[in-house]
């Protein structure tokens, strides 16, 4: 295994099985597990966590950013390993038993349970299990392809677990920006105006001696499942730029637009695949997501990486999404930036 992916010397020593980290948790306990509309996951310890289960009974509150793939969902209901489930999901068989009754699930806003953690209001986070590109030099871990509410869980938690995932590319490390705000009341406006900014850490920073195992894997995320675009969703697009060529037309706009903010889904994906038919260029955009269009609008030159000449992050995001359009069938990365919170 290439020892530049855990650059903290001594944690290499917390190298174990899956099935060896499956024996961590007890019944009963809070869980964060990364991930973020079927990306970024962790893809084995939960597994094994689930073979373990089935001779040995045990449920946990499991906590994630959104929804999971790689049927991790559905495998821990099928075990019957997940006693509750916050704050998203999307899986039919954990859907059956949330409806039966046999599953609590608290359904809310991706933001709120975070803040909710934060005060008190969720019971605090026992382990949180995060998949990783990298840990760095001082403990930091580096995120894959989603960062979601996996920050804060690495932060709050008394304990953490890294899947070390190989098949993700080295060059992810720098694409992230986590930023830290303080606890209420004295939290300060995160300072962010331009979506070229970067106000936080490409790493996740938590205590390393919290982190209790290391465990490597090579599975690649789950493929996307957002529909190409087809002549219904091409049309939406036609009448969005044609609403936009008029508001430049009247001065209202430039060429370039305003900053974009682009959403999830099929729809989203059509809409801004769209703009590659549009006269708009130089294009900057706000996203909780990185889908197939926006690597199609970057190849075409008309999503700006223009930065400020004192960063780096134009060249991190361009190699970024090369190396995740090339090592995935289709594109569906997270890099939403998400905040996590300071040590009281």
């Amino acid at each position: 295994m290439p020892m530049d992916r855990i650059r903290l010397a001594r944690l290499r020593d917390r190298i174990m099985s899956p099935e060896a980290a499956a024996e961590l948790f007890r019944d009963g306990m809070t869980v964060g597990m990364s991930g973020f509309t079927r990306v970024g996951d962790c893809k084995v310890v939960f597994f094994a966590l689930a073979e373990r289960a089935a001779n040995e009974p045990l449920q946990i509150t499991l906590m994630t950013g959104a929804s999971l793939g790689s049927d991790i969902d559905k495998v821990l209901t099928d075990a019957n390993v997940i006693s509750r489930r916050i704050p998203f999901q999307s899986d039919p068989t954990l859907r059956r038993k949330i409806n039966a009754g046999e599953v609590m699930f608290i359904d809310q806003h991706l933001s709120e349970t975070v803040e909710q953690l934060r005060s008190g209001q969720l019971a605090p986070v026992d382990i949180a299990v995060v998949e990783a590109t990298a840990i760095t030099e001082n403990g930091g871990i580096v995120p894959t392809t989603s960062v979601g509410n996996s920050a804060s869980f690495a932060v709050l938690a008394k304990k953490i677990i890294v899947e070390i995932n190989l098949t993700m590319p080295a060059g992810l490390e720098g694409l992230h920006d986590i930023y830290i705000p303080t606890y209420r009341p004295h939290r300060l406006p995160i300072p962010l105006i331009a979506p070229e900014q970067r106000i936080g850490l490409p790493f996740i920073p938590v205590d390393p001696e919290k982190i209790v195992a290391i465990v490597v894997t090579q599975k690649a995320d789950s493929p996307s499942n957002v529909l190409p675009p087809d002549d219904e969703t091409r049309a939406i697009a036609g009448h969005l730029n044609e609403f936009l060529g008029h508001e430049v037309t009247a001065g209202r706009l430039s060429a370039s637009l305003q900053p974009l903010q682009a959403g999830i889904g099929t729809i989203a994906n059509a809409v801004l695949h769209g703009m590659l038919d549009s006269p708009f260029r130089d294009l900057k955009m706000y996203s909780e997501v990185l889908q197939d269009s926006t690597v199609e609008l970057l190849d075409e030159g008309r999503l700006s990486l223009r930065r400020p000449r004192r960063s780096p992050s134009a060249r991190y995001f361009a190699s970024a999404c090369w190396a995740i359009s090339r090592n995935t069938s289709r594109v569906s990365c997270c890099v939403r930036r998400k905040s996590a919170t300071t040590p009281k």
